[in-house]
């Protein structure tokens, strides 16, 4: 399961939504685009991570983290993303 996925799981769960409609409209976005976001054909965008982090009362940092590993498929890019967390 991709970081993207488990946020958006995770706020269905926090305000007991039942659908990806329900969610969509919680995050004032299409069902379309949360579906894309499931199926990795889009990244979701800065402003609705932020919005989520916001909704759940998580890190910023951890939202940005989680995210760039989803965004970046690059091995390089996804190993110094990690051995920066351990400075």
């Amino acid at each position: 399961m991709t970081f993207t996925v488990e946020l958006l799981e995770m706020v269905k769960a926090r305000y007991s939504l039942t659908s990806d409609y329900q969610l969509a409209k919680k995050l004032g976005v299409t069902s379309a685009r949360v579906s894309n976001w499931r199926c990795g054909k889009n990244s979701m965008d800065w402003d609705i991570a932020f919005q989520i982090a916001d909704l759940l009362g998580i890190n910023d940092q951890k939202v940005v983290y989680g995210l760039l590993d989803d965004k970046h498929e690059n091995p390089r890019i996804i190993k110094a993303l990690h051995e920066g967390r351990s400075l």
